[in-house]
């Protein structure tokens, strides 16, 4: 894959920052704001993002076909797809502003805000909704920056919003600010975010023009047809990703709901520390579609399974076996009823890693249809199952309910992928397994017999087991979790050398 060592380095960086964030973050919010507050501003983050899904798939679907026409060396159709692919989001982003309108109205009734917090929760909604409403245009030029495989540049962006969001929160939060000012410095730094990567477009495609004259109902009906699927695939993974709070607020209430956010929130970190490199693989599944590569394809999605699996297992194991340790260390006690709802999740982690690779692999060869149907269908079993869930066990009853759908949902994904790689289901399972075993026993030893023999409760005593894992289980999974190829042509990669003799995986 182009630029693996920079821009595999930019998204950890990227991760690393937002790991501080978190750490800085989350505190500073549930101290200032206490924990009805800070599930107000969840809810918010929650329901609002379902308003991403008014993407409609546009976002792949630039992608994908701008890697294609990438590997097809057609510069014309980049500009085509560009230029109905900014026409369709100007749209977009017009229709989001009266929805965020009702929305902000209906936000208070549904988690039941205190009277002093509806008008807060109102504004900082509506703030939140304007932050989405700018990101589909401005976003359409970070797709093709992606599709070029400039991950690198985008990660820039995102370290340096990171990074300014956590800061101002810090500040601002603590000089006595509240929801409203959340809100605020959460718009400011989407626009930092998005609008960065426009310095680096003229150099990166300098041939891109956007005009009237590609904006033609054949190609709208093109560009729709395709983002239709991945359309119902954004919207299934938005709702998996954000139901559970809903739920857990709608259902039990807004005090609910921040105990809740907290597992959630270690979740979503860890969900994004595992699917980052292998979300590289997405342009480059679509680049050699363009080529005409199916071999290489199949090669790098069982390699892509492997390594997925591996880096999930380092992060989704610690929230597995010690969930209590993590969580007091983090926001402190209080919270004893997010423990089992973490390892709950940690679980969902490991189901989930392999799906995202699969789907991305369906995706990039234009079999994203019977994946989008999956999708749709689990998550409307997931939140009929997490209401059920959460008014008959509680909190981590909503957490069983993704686990049980995702595993479900990973048996077909994975049955309707083996005959378009031209594999079998057996193969693809013994490449995510493979990692597991030795994962598990350096999780024994280290995350079962040292971290309760030791018991830190702090962040920073935290840090020194954090470390001997990230060795330990990282050594096993890199010894016994890989085949000794990949070792070295990703050892190779990740040193930057540039020995390519057209390796079956090229990374």
């Amino acid at each position: 894959m182009r630029l693996l060592r920079r821009n595999a380095l930019g998204v950890y960086a990227v991760y690393a920052v937002a790991m501080l964030s978190g750490l800085v973050v989350t505190p500073v919010v549930i101290h200032q704001l206490g924990t009805e507050g800070f599930g107000i501003w969840s809810f918010i983050g929650s329901i609002t993002i379902y308003l991403s899904v008014l993407d409609f798939g546009v976002g792949p679907t630039i992608i994908r076909y701008g890697a294609e026409a990438r590997g097809r060396k057609a510069p014309e159709d980049l500009n085509a797809v560009a230029s109905v692919g900014l026409a369709l989001y100007a749209a977009i982003g017009l229709v989001t502003i009266p929805i965020g309108v009702v929305l902000a109205f209906l936000v208070p009734i549904l988690i039941d805000a205190p009277d002093d917090l509806v008008d807060a929760a109102r504004v900082a909604t509506l703030l939140t909704v304007l932050g989405l409403a700018v990101r589909f245009p401005l976003g359409l030029f970070g797709n093709l920056l992606v599709a070029q495989q400039r991950w690198d540049v985008q990660n820039l962006a995102n370290f340096v919003s990171t990074l300014a969001y956590m800061i101002a929160v810090a500040v601002v939060l603590t000089s006595g600010g509240g929801l409203v000012a959340l809100a605020l410095i959460a718009l400011l730094t989407t626009l930092l975010r998005l609008l960065l990567p426009l310095l680096w477009l003229p150099r990166e495609l300098p041939g891109l023009h956007l005009a009237r004259r590609y904006v033609t109902r054949a190609r709208i009906r093109e560009l729709a047809a395709f983002s239709g699927s991945n359309f119902l695939v954004h919207v299934a993974n938005k709702i998996v990703f954000s139901t559970d709070v809903v739920v857990v607020g709608i259902v039990l209430g807004s005090v609910a709901a921040g105990v809740y956010s907290v597992p959630a929130k270690l979740f979503l970190l860890g969900f994004g520390l595992g699917t980052a490199v292998t979300s590289l693989m997405f342009p480059a599944f679509a680049e050699l579609e363009g080529a005409g590569a199916p071999e290489r394809q199949r090669d790098l999605l069982l390699a892509g399974l492997r390594g997925g699996m591996s880096l999930m297992l380092l992060l989704a194991l610690p929230f597995l076996f010690i969930p209590d340790l993590l969580i007091h260390g983090w926001v402190g006690g209080g919270f004893e009823d997010a423990y089992p709802v973490l390892s709950l999740l940690a679980v969902v982690l490991l189901l989930h890693q392999p799906i995202y690779v699969l789907t991305q692999f369906l995706i990039a060869r234009a079999w994203q249809r019977p994946a989008a149907l999956i999708s749709i269908a689990m998550t409307a079993v997931n939140l009929v199952l997490s209401v059920a869930l959460a008014a008959t066990v509680g909190l981590w009853g909503v957490a069983l309910s993704t686990l049980l759908t995702d595993a479900a949902a990973l048996v077909l994904v994975a049955r309707v992928t083996a005959p378009v790689a031209s594999t079998t289901v057996g193969d693809l399972t013994r490449a995510s397994m493979r990692p597991v075993l030795p994962a598990l026993v350096a999780a024994l030893v280290v995350l079962v017999g040292a971290a309760r023999i030791w018991s830190p409760d702090t962040l920073l005593t935290l840090v020194p087991l954090g470390a001997a894992w990230v060795l330990i289980g990282g050594f096993a999974i890199w010894r016994f979790g890989l085949d000794p190829g990949e070792r070295e042509q990703l050892g190779r990669q990740l040193r930057g050398s540039r020995r390519t003799a057209e390796p079956a995986v090229e990374f």
